[in-house]
C-alpha cells in the first residue's frame, strides 16, 4: 500500500507539472479593484503584512499543499520550508496518511526545523477518519512532524475518480467534531479544486471549525489531475463540477466569525487582493510554486517576492496602505468583461 501512495505522489507532482489541470481559468479577470488618482501616499508606506494562527506573516499568502513521501517530495518540501522561513509566510504540507503506512516517509514531512519562525501546517484527508485513522495516530502525526495546525481536507469527487479511491463519506460530521475536542492544535478544512458550499461551511463552523480554504474553481482541479490517471475519459466528464473560487468566497462569507483562505486559481498578486475583497482572510498558493520549488530555493523566493510587490502595487493603485483599508472598499465587475 505504501508503494501504491508514493508512486501516486509521484505521478502527482509530474501531472500538475506538466498537464494542463485548470479547466476553469482567469475567474479573477471579470473583477476590478477601484482606482484611486490621487492616492497621497508613498509606495514604501504599503504595509501587506497581517496575522494569521498568531504569527505575524509579510503578506496574505501560504504556500498551499503540494506533497510529502517520495524522495521528490522531501527536496520540494526542504525548498519550501526555507522559502517560508525567508519571506515569513506559512507553508502547508501534503498528505501525511503515507507516513502511517511507510514510516521511512516521514523525514519529508519534518521541515519544521527550516521553518521555525512561521506557522507549519500539516494535512491528511478527512475521509481517513473512515479508514482506521484516529485520535492516536493524529497525535502520532502532529508529534513527529512539530506542526503548529492540520488542514483535513475534503475531496469526495477526487475519491471518485481516483482508481484506488476511499469512498465512504459517511458520518465524518461527528468524528470531525470529536477529533476538535481532543486535538491541541487548529484544525482547518480545504477542499482540493472543487470548492465549498455555504450549506457545508456552515456545518463545519457550527462543529468549531474556524477556518476553510475553499479551494474552488479556477485553480488545479485533483478530479482532472486523477482522470490523467484514468484509462477512459470519466474524470473529464467531471473536470468542471464544482463552484468557483470567488462564488464560494461570497457564499461562504456570510458566515460570521468563519475566516476563509482563498485557495484555486490564485495566480498573481493582484489575484491576492481581489479575493481580500470578495471575502478572504488570506489566500493559498500552490501551483505558481511547483516548478520554482523542483529548481530550487532561489526561485522559490523570487516567485513570492514577485507576488509581494504585485500586492503592494495593487494596494498603491487603489489608495490603500494596509489591508484593513483594502478590505473597506469595493471591488467592481469589470464593464468589458461578459461573465
Amino acid at each position: 500500500m505504501a508503494d501504491i501512495i508514493n508512486q501516486r505522489k509521484t505521478e502527482h507532482i509530474n501531472i500538475v507539472n506538466a498537464k494542463d489541470v485548470e479547466l476553469v481559468k482567469n475567474i479573477f479577470n471579470k473583477y476590478q479593484i477601484p482606482y484611486s488618482a490621487l492616492p497621497e501616499m508613498d509606495l514604501n508606506e504599503v504595509d501587506c503584512s497581517c496575522k494569521f494562527l498568531g504569527s505575524k506573516i509579510s503578506m496574505p499568502i501560504i504556500i498551499g499543499s503540494m506533497t510529502g513521501g517520495p524522495s521528490l517530495a522531501g527536496d520540494i518540501n526542504k525548498n519550501l520550508s526555507l522559502t517560508a522561513q525567508q519571506v515569513k509566510v506559512p507553508l502547508a504540507l501534503g498528505s501525511m496518511r503515507v507516513i502511517l503506512r511507510s514510516p521511512e516517509t516521514l523525514k519529508s514531512f519534518q521541515v519544521k526545523k527550516y521553518c521555525p519562525d512561521v506557522p507549519l501546517i500539516g494535512n491528511i484527508g478527512l475521509v481517513q477518519l473512515n479508514y482506521g485513522v484516529g485520535i492516536e495516530q493524529i497525535k502520532y502525526l502532529i508529534e513527529e512532524t512539530k506542526i503548529d495546525a492540520l488542514f483535513f481536507h475534503i475531496n469526495h469527487l477526487q475519491e471518485a475518480i481516483q482508481p484506488e479511491g476511499d469512498v465512504n463519506f459517511s458520518g465524518l460530521l461527528k468524528k470531525l467534531e470529536k477529533v476538535i475536542s481532543q486535538i491541541n492544535i487548529p484544525i482547518l478544512i480545504k477542499e482540493v479544486g472543487a470548492g465549498i458550499d455555504f450549506d457545508s461551511a456552515k456545518k463545519l463552523y457550527d462543529i468549531g471549525v474556524k477556518y476553510i480554504d475553499v479551494a474552488g474553481l479556477g485553480g488545479t482541479s485533483w478530479t482532472i489531475v486523477e482522470a490523467y490517471r484514468r484509462s477512459d475519459d470519466l474524470g473529464f466528464l467531471f473536470g468542471n463540477i464544482g463552484i468557483n473560487t470567488d462564488t464560494a468566497l461570497m457564499d461562504c462569507s456570510r458566515i460570521k466569525g468563519l475566516k476563509l483562505i482563498a485557495g484555486g486559481g490564485i495566480r498573481n498578486g493582484l489575484d491576492v487582493i481581489k479575493s481580500l475583497m470578495l471575502g478572504a482572510e488570506i489566500t493559498s498558493v500552490a501551483k505558481p510554486l511547483l516548478k520554482p520549488a523542483l529548481a530550487g530555493i532561489k526561485d522559490c523566493i523570487a516567485t513570492l517576492e514577485k507576488f509581494q510587490k504585485e500586492i503592494r502595487i495593487s494596494m498603491f493603485a487603489m489608495g490603500a496602505k494596509n489591508l484593513e483599508e483594502v478590505r473597506a472598499k469595493r471591488l467592481l465587475m469589470r464593464a468589458d468583461c461578459c461573465q
